[in-house]
């Protein structure tokens, strides 16, 4: 009944940075997921403000979601836009 309570896989992120990454394979529409990728990439930045470069960039960060995440994002649609050649517009 309860959730299972365990140490956060990112201190400065927290707990519910796990959560979301959990959640995110059970959203069936793409661009709400993809949205929702993007604002957990954007938690992540806050987090770790030294790996955003001056125009709100971060590689790491990205790099960072798909190593927490334990399931491959990209089975969901989920690729980072340094390998797409996207924009990177978490925020």
């Amino acid at each position: 009944m309860f959730i299972d309570i365990k140490k956060p896989k990112d201190f400065d992120c927290g707990y519910n940075l796990d959560l979301m990454i959990e959640a995110l394979p059970r959203i069936q529409n793409f661009d709400k997921r993809k949205d929702y990728a993007n604002r957990i990439v954007g938690l992540i930045k806050q987090s770790h403000i030294n790996w955003v470069n001056e125009r709100g960039e971060s590689k790491m960060a990205w790099d960072y979601f798909f190593e927490l995440a334990d399931y491959n994002p990209e089975d969901y649609g989920i690729v980072s836009p340094y390998k797409s050649g996207e924009p990177d517009t978490a925020r």
